[in-house]
């Protein structure tokens, strides 16, 4: 396998993260900052004898489920078997330590074969929606779209628990106060962050979803949604944005219920 060894990521790796992400992502230095002031989030990182880092991987906790996320490995240093240790040490701290019945993950296609091998089956697919480089966003704003307050955050974070099937309060919680609520008749129907992740928007009418998810549309980053919000689709394909690719949600244990098509924008790879 090599000589390198697996450790805890640290706040003094940060700086050195961006080194091996994959060209074509952004930087990947805020979300595990993130990760590292989130208790349920435990990140490793694979480095050699020199002190060189090789891969890195996050195990995040959500009482009986979990996932798996950045899971990375340096081009220079791939098909070592660094990869698959990475997963395979995250799958064992989730299962043991957590509890953890079943583990999700978005696989990109370099690491779909490593979790194939390991007992992953695909579950459901993400559309990757481009927008249109001549798209018009001077549309008016929507009055029920409001900017989150404390006293939304608890349906907020209701409205994703339906959504995702999962406990993520405290991976969310931080973040909440950058957000937006759609709010109608006194109630939250529906949320958008727009400085987390991938902009996730989730919402229980449809109404509210497409009102954030035309309000996620000025952001110019792609939209991934579940293929199984048609609505969503609908209204995307109908403003000019074409689907780019699609990439597999892949589980391991158990099935559990979610709600995918509540899902507008997801909030990232690391969460759905």
């Amino acid at each position: 396998m090599g000589n390198f060894s697996i450790t805890d990521l640290n706040i003094h790796d940060i700086p050195k993260l961006n080194s091996i992400k994959p060209d074509d992502w952004t930087s990947i230095t805020e979300i595990h900052e993130h990760y590292l002031r989130t208790t349920s989030c435990k990140c490793i990182k694979a480095t050699n004898g020199d002190g060189e880092m090789l891969g890195i991987g996050t195990g995040i906790a959500f009482d009986s489920t979990g996932w798996l996320a950045h899971i990375i490995v340096s081009k220079n240093h791939q098909r070592k078997g660094i990869g698959t240790l990475i997963v395979q040490d995250r799958i064992i701290l989730l299962r043991e330590k957590y509890n953890c019945r079943t583990i999700t993950l978005t696989a990109t296609d370099q690491g779909y074969p490593v979790y194939k091998k390991l007992g992953f089956v695909e579950e459901s697919e993400y559309l990757i929606m481009i927008r249109p480089q001549d798209y018009q966003t001077s549309y008016p704003g929507d009055e029920n779209i409001v900017k989150a307050e404390q006293k939304y955050f608890g349906v907020m974070l209701e409205i994703d628990r339906i959504t995702s099937g999962e406990n993520r309060e405290g991976l969310l919680t931080p973040v909440l106060a950058g957000g937006y609520a759609y709010v109608k008749n006194g109630k939250v129907q529906g949320f958008y962050l727009p400085h987390f992740g991938d902009c996730g928007v989730a919402a229980i009418t449809q109404e509210a979803g497409i009102a954030l998810l035309r309000e996620r549309t000025r952001n110019e980053k792609n939209i991934f949604i579940p293929e199984e919000n048609l609505c969503a689709y609908d209204f995307l394909v109908d403003n000019g944005y074409t689907e780019a690719k699609r990439i597999y949600r892949m589980i391991l244990g158990e099935h559990f219920k979610h709600s995918p098509q509540n899902c507008y924008s997801r909030i990232g790879g690391f969460a759905g």
